[in-house]
């Protein structure tokens, strides 16, 4: 029987093997042992197999991975063919085999290993243990991906799993192991049900957080559903909210679960008797006291029955249900405010009916408990606000009196702001909403951009404004020193990469919204004026076009363009000013060809940015022309949310 030369393996042992105390636990000396051994027991389905080169390539594999984990198998590779005891010990083409065979041992490498001994390697560095995959994944992820919440960690699991060891899985197999067979049939088991994947692996990495784990099993329960107020909006939103609602009051473990769990036996297929065994008692006994009795009853006689069992159940239930009638008001509240419009159209029952039950809903909660609780206080004023039509008095009747009209634009907006708000508690985009502001002079640009400014921050949104480059002090001080000897055409294409630049600079801040005046496509602008009065020749303006185009599209979220009669906007600028003097750039003629060339590139904005809006200001005042904007910009920011919240949690 062969044997691996004791001088080689002493080395090893002793001068190779610590090296791998600095790898992570995935790529440390447990792991070596175990791809040695199974190297060598592969070796025997091969002929002529050199067990020394065996194991000196399973023993050098890994070696720096904690140097560039990136590029580990040429690294790992080159130290070997660098080492001065195996040129001792090995002639120069199995150096080079073996040289070959480490850099061919991944599993992401899109070519087959180039002799036997990369197929032994490579076969055995493959996992057999769904518990390892679990843990070496949750290493990995909690390292470098830190702001992922335990959802999202999961689904990089289930996903990198199925990617690498699913049917259709990168990591190849090149020698028979029934160990492996076993494990691909285990990784294709758990795989069909994502619930029974999350267990194990909260179980494998010793994560017993009740109110997480309720989350994860309530996000795959309410999978697919939409909210029926809102069909633009998953279902598991409201889940989420009330468990979010308590743990803001500080309720504990039990309670808060039960808020991501409240809906799971009334909505979906699973039953007390599941929520029981998955987080027990206590639990089952919160979700089973926020849901309704069998909904083969009338609606009235459902209600009824909620209302009376209500006064009987213990304070921690009950916190559960006002959480839940908490964040249903509220969304109504928001709807309403919205629209100004009290349409109870999408519900079964009309305002009556709905003012009925939430009104006795909310004397069972306070029956025999602390009214001023401040969980209670809070469904009273939403009940106050929805069934009552309670709102700011002094606002109304003091500061608005004699703008009532205003006033109920503002509320409009504000109710906007608000849906927002909750949007970015759910979930933050992964970089600001960028406006960028383009239009005319005196046609409410300048206004609009410090209204919204103030308007967001004090909704407590991280705001930024990018002032317009070409009144900027660099612009003055540097850039037109820097370019005074090019052309006009030149130096506008210079004043885009500049923009483009400061704006991407912008974006890796920790801002929210970014309000820039004129950006890249007000420079478009520049360009096609410049292009028509023939300044600029076509295939520069075609080139240009088609990069700023996809510029803006990656950058910029939102486009906001105003202009209005020239002749207005010269009005405005002479009666906004104590200067009779003739205006060089404002006049006629430069607004005509500005207005023109809004017209002509409306198709190019459509395309260049996923939300505009082109506003003609002629006939309105600036806070209407900010009112107006400020009314349609919110709704693409909700739909920006909401697409975040459901790729964050990969919902279909």
């Amino acid at each position: 029987m062969k044997t691996i030369n004791r001088e080689l393996k002493d080395y090893i042992e002793q001068q190779i093997l610590p090296i791998y105390e600095n790898n992570d636990s995935g790529h440390g000396i447990e792991h070596i042992q175990y791809v040695v051994k199974r190297s060598l027991r592969f070796a025997s389905q091969f002929p002529n197999i050199n067990l020394d080169m065996v194991y000196v390539i399973a023993s050098f594999h890994d070696i720096a991975h904690h140097i560039d984990k990136d590029n580990h198998e040429v690294l790992s590779a080159k130290l070997f063919y660098e080492n001065e005891k195996m040129k001792k010990i090995f002639n120069d083409d199995e150096r080079r085999i073996i040289k070959e065979a480490i850099e061919d041992h991944r599993a992401s490498l899109e070519y087959e290993p180039r002799s036997d001994y990369g197929k032994i390697i490579s076969s055995a560095d493959r996992t057999t243990s769904i518990d390892s995959v679990l843990q070496r994944t949750h290493s990995y992820t909690t390292k470098h991906y830190p702001d992922l919440d335990l959802f999202q960690m999961i689904e990089r699991s289930y996903n990198h799993m199925l990617k690498k060891y699913g049917g259709n899985g990168y990591a190849k197999n090149y020698c028979y192991d029934e160990e492996y067979e076993q494990f691909k049939r285990h990784v294709e088991t758990i795989s069909k049900n994502k619930w029974e994947f999350a267990k194990k692996y909260l179980e494998v990495n010793k994560i017993m957080n009740l109110k997480e784990k309720a989350k994860i099993f309530a996000i795959n329960a309410h999978m697919g559903q939409i909210r029926k107020s809102e069909p633009d909006k998953p279902m598991i939103i409201h889940p989420i909210s009330v468990g979010m609602l308590l743990e803001e009051y500080g309720y504990d473990e039990p309670v808060i679960a039960s808020g991501y769990l409240h809906d799971v036996v009334e909505d979906t297929k699973y039953t007390i008797e599941d929520i029981k065994r998955e987080f027990g008692d206590e639990v089952a006994n919160l979700v089973m006291g926020a849901s309704e009795p069998d909904k083969s009853l009338s609606w009235e006689e459902r209600k009824a029955h909620t209302i009376e069992e209500t006064k009987k159940l213990p304070l921690r239930n009950k916190l559960v249900i006002c959480a839940d009638k908490i964040n249903n008001l509220e969304d109504l509240m928001l709807k309403f405010q919205k629209s100004g419009n009290r349409d109870f159209s999408a519900f079964k029952r009309g305002e009556e009916q709905q003012k009925w039950y939430y009104t006795s809903v909310y004397e069972s909660l306070i029956y025999g408990e602390d009214e001023k609780l401040p969980i209670f206080k809070r469904l009273k004023n939403v009940l106050d606000i929805v069934f009552a039509e309670k709102e700011d008095l002094y606002l109304r009747d003091t500061i608005f009196d004699d703008n009532r009209e205003y006033y109920e634009k503002l509320k409009k907006l504000h109710a906007q702001k608000v849906e927002l708000q909750k949007l970015k508690a759910l979930c933050a985009l992964s970089k600001p909403f960028v406006i960028e502001f383009s239009g005319t002079p005196r046609t409410g640009k300048t206004t609009t951009i410090n209204n919204l400014y103030d308007f967001f921050k004090k909704g407590g949104f991280n705001t930024a404004i990018i002032e317009e480059f070409t009144t900027s002090g660099y612009y003055k001080e540097v850039f037109k020193q820097k370019y005074k000897d090019v052309s006009s055409t030149e130096s506008n294409m210079a004043i885009i990469e500049e923009v483009t630049r400061q704006l991407e600079e912008a974006l890796n801040s920790d801002k929210e919204i970014i309000l820039i005046d004129r950006s890249v496509n007000d420079r478009q602008i520049w360009n096609y004026r410049r292009y028509i009065r023939g300044d600029m020749s076509e295939e520069l303006y075609l080139e240009s076009r088609g990069k700023y185009s996809t510029i803006s599209r990656k950058l910029i979220d939102f486009l906001v363009i105003t202009y209005a009669e020239p002749l207005i906007s010269l009005k405005r600028d002479y009666n906004s000013s104590l200067a009779l003097e003739k205006r060089n750039f404002l006049n006629i003629d430069n607004l005509n060809e500005y207005n023109r060339s809004l017209r002509d590139l409306q198709e190019l904005f459509e395309t260049s940015v996923e939300d505009s809006i082109l506003l003609d200001t002629s006939s309105m005042s600036m806070d209407e022309v900010s009112v107006e904007i400020a009314s349609q910009i919110m709704p693409a920011m909700r739909k920006r949310y909401i697409k975040s919240f459901k790729q964050k949690y990969n919902l279909r």
